[in-house]
């Protein structure tokens, strides 16, 4: 029930920011303002908070093998988007949301809470293993993706790359990966006053994100979205398919290898979760088509509604 519960607040906060929007409480420069101020202050502090648990060494094994899951998982999904654009021939910004959203889900407002109640104090710790390469990545590669050769009267060259990739690096959520870290491996504690702003700013990301969302499907008709059936297929794909794979490359593996199932039920069930809010926040940093990345959040969440419990309920049954 607690995952039904997540997702079912999730769509409520995505209603608020799309009645503050129709009732013109807030204005469109609140979208640009609202996610330049998530992504240069409160995505840091959602990295850093993320990160401050107690190192244990006796979970290094399964820590490494969560890591190396997650880089396999992100370039999965990269394949599987890249095909799927491939045989439709797509190469505009919707295209590119879908590659987003198979490569990241929400690994914030969804991922911990579901992981902390179902799996306890270990599956808080597997998740913030398991995010830190997701973190890193989603940081530098959704802008590179949302950018790079949108231009079509610019060639992309391996120029533009080698200035963009710099700047993504550079930015303030990928530079509190390492700070964060740091702090993790080092066992040192930041100042109280310190840590509580840094954990009150981390705890505001996803709902902010949820909002902004609401605020960006505003600004169009509902009933564009039933138009548009790319959008039903990477709710499709995001939900459906990318568990689907997890779960059937778990049963091969398991085989050969002995899987902790609770690793397992973290790699799988974290593909299973909704779009991640926070590629709105990208996309209007990127000037890109922020509605359709509102757009795909609000569907998959929806549907995470059904599809959540029932993988829940599925993992419960086939790991062991």
């Amino acid at each position: 029930m607690t995952v039904l519960y997540l997702a079912v607040e999730m769509a409520i906060l995505m209603f608020i920011g799309f009645f503050a929007r129709k009732k013109r409480i807030v204005d469109e420069r609140f979208t640009t303002s609202l996610a330049a101020f998530i992504f240069n202050f409160v995505f840091p502090c959602l990295v850093v908070d993320a990160l401050q648990t107690k190192y244990k060494p006796g979970e290094i094994l399964n820590s490494g093998i969560l890591l190396g899951i997650s880089v396999f998982s992100i370039l999965l999904m990269f394949g599987l988007g890249f095909l799927v654009n491939r045989i439709m021939r797509k190469d505009d910004d919707l295209a590119r949301m879908l590659l987003i959203n198979l490569m990241f889900t929400n690994f914030t407002y969804m991922a911990f809470p579901v992981m902390s109640v179902l799996y306890g104090d270990v599956g808080k710790f597997y998740i913030a293993v398991y995010t830190i390469p997701v973190r890193v990545l989603f940081y530098i590669l959704t802008p590179l993706i949302l950018t790079l050769g949108r231009d079509k009267s610019v060639k992309l060259s391996a120029g533009q790359i080698g200035i963009a990739a710099p700047k993504s690096f550079l930015s303030p959520p990928v530079l509190a990966v390492p700070a964060g870290l740091a702090l993790y491996f080092s066992g040192l504690a930041l100042p109280v006053p310190i840590d509580a702003v840094i954990h009150s700013l981390a705890q505001v990301a996803s709902p902010m994100g949820m909002v902004l969302c609401g605020v960006s499907i505003a600004a169009i008709p509902l009933s564009k979205i039933r138009k548009e059936y790319r959008i039903f297929l990477i709710a499709g794909l995001r939900l459906l398919l990318a568990p689907a794979l997890g779960l059937g490359i778990y049963l091969l593996a398991a085989r050969c290898f002995a899987i902790d199932p609770i690793v397992a039920k973290v790699s799988i069930l974290y593909l299973a979760l909704p779009a991640a809010a926070t590629t709105t926040v990208m996309a209007v940093k990127a000037q890109s088509d922020a509605t359709r990345a509102a757009q795909c959040v609000f569907v998959t969440t929806v549907f995470s509604v059904i599809t959540l419990p029932v993988w829940s309920g599925i993992l419960d049954l086939l790991v062991r």
